[in-house]
Protein backbone atom coordinates (compact mmCIF):
# COMPACT_ATOMS: atom_id res chain seq x y z
CA UNK A 1 0.00 0.00 0.00
CA UNK A 2 1.67 3.27 -1.18
CA UNK A 3 -1.74 5.42 -1.15
CA UNK A 4 -4.13 5.44 0.94
CA UNK A 5 -7.79 5.69 -0.96
CA UNK A 6 -10.02 8.68 0.37
CA UNK A 7 -12.68 6.19 0.95
CA UNK A 8 -11.12 3.90 3.54
CA UNK A 9 -12.99 3.55 6.94
CA UNK A 10 -11.84 4.92 10.68
CA UNK A 11 -12.09 1.11 11.23
CA UNK A 12 -9.87 0.04 8.36
CA UNK A 13 -7.50 2.64 8.71
CA UNK A 14 -7.25 1.99 12.17
CA UNK A 15 -6.51 -1.74 11.57
CA UNK A 16 -4.40 -1.26 8.87
CA UNK A 17 -2.36 1.12 11.45
CA UNK A 18 -2.13 -1.92 13.53
CA UNK A 19 -0.86 -4.31 11.00
CA UNK A 20 1.90 -1.43 9.91
CA UNK A 21 3.22 -1.11 13.90
CA UNK A 22 2.97 -4.89 14.26
CA UNK A 23 5.00 -5.29 11.33
CA UNK A 24 8.24 -2.81 12.59
CA UNK A 25 7.74 -4.25 15.94
CA UNK A 26 8.79 -7.65 15.06
CA UNK A 27 11.91 -6.49 14.11
CA UNK A 28 12.56 -7.99 11.27
CA UNK A 29 12.16 -5.98 8.41
CA UNK A 30 15.27 -3.84 6.55
CA UNK A 31 15.87 -0.30 6.76
CA UNK A 32 14.19 0.82 3.39
CA UNK A 33 11.40 -1.82 4.70
CA UNK A 34 11.33 0.55 7.87
CA UNK A 35 11.24 3.79 6.63
CA UNK A 36 8.37 2.42 3.84
CA UNK A 37 6.09 1.31 6.80
CA UNK A 38 6.17 4.47 8.81
CA UNK A 39 5.64 6.38 5.68
CA UNK A 40 2.42 4.44 5.55
CA UNK A 41 1.65 4.61 9.22
CA UNK A 42 1.87 8.31 8.96
CA UNK A 43 -1.14 8.46 5.75
CA UNK A 44 -3.13 6.31 8.31
CA UNK A 45 -2.67 8.19 11.17
CA UNK A 46 -3.78 10.82 9.34
CA UNK A 47 -6.61 9.42 7.59
CA UNK A 48 -7.58 8.33 11.44
CA UNK A 49 -7.07 11.76 12.76
CA UNK A 50 -9.52 13.31 9.88
CA UNK A 51 -12.12 10.85 10.50
CA UNK A 52 -11.84 11.69 14.11
CA UNK A 53 -12.03 15.63 13.20
CA UNK A 54 -14.91 15.31 10.60
CA UNK A 55 -16.85 12.87 13.42
CA UNK A 56 -16.11 15.23 16.59
CA UNK A 57 -17.79 18.11 13.92
CA UNK A 58 -20.58 16.06 13.12
CA UNK A 59 -21.34 15.78 16.81
CA UNK A 60 -21.13 19.34 17.66
CA UNK A 61 -23.37 20.48 14.84
CA UNK A 62 -26.05 17.45 16.64
CA UNK A 63 -25.47 18.82 19.98
CA UNK A 64 -25.92 22.63 19.02
CA UNK A 65 -29.00 21.77 16.98
CA UNK A 66 -30.53 19.87 19.69
CA UNK A 67 -29.79 22.61 21.81
CA UNK A 68 -31.65 25.41 19.42
CA UNK A 69 -34.42 22.91 18.45
CA UNK A 70 -33.47 23.25 14.78
CA UNK A 71 -31.68 21.47 12.03
CA UNK A 72 -28.87 22.74 10.47
CA UNK A 73 -31.17 25.12 8.05
CA UNK A 74 -32.87 26.37 11.21
CA UNK A 75 -36.06 24.77 10.81
CA UNK A 76 -37.53 23.66 13.91
CA UNK A 77 -37.55 19.69 14.68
Amino acid sequence: MTDTPDDVTFEEALARLDEVVARMDGGDVGLEEAVRLFEQGQQLLAVCRDRLALAQQRITELTAQAETGSDADGAPF
